[in-house]
């Protein structure tokens, strides 16, 4: 069974999207089903956010996760 997934972006990013995607052979929406995919195999961005936007931003900087100084500490809390 599949379902839809619908987003707003802005048309000038849309149309420069398709142009990049038509030119390697890709629709916008196969594209979307690769880095869907890709990020469900690898638990998050598929790749490297170089410039993170403010909402990144503030959710790194958030306190809702818990921070290890030492590597060992973190495993520990894992297999715990």
């Amino acid at each position: 069974m599949t379902s839809q997934v619908h987003f707003r972006m802005d048309k000038k990013d849309k149309e420069d999207l398709e142009a990049v995607m038509h030119r390697v052979g890709l629709t916008p929406a196969e594209a979307f089903r690769i880095f869907a995919k890709k990020s469900i195999e690898v638990g998050g961005i598929p790749f490297e956010v170089a410039q993170p936007t403010p909402r990144l931003t503030e959710a790194i900087n958030s306190q809702d996760y818990i921070e290890f100084d030492d590597p060992k500490k973190g495993l520990d809390w894992l297999n715990d």
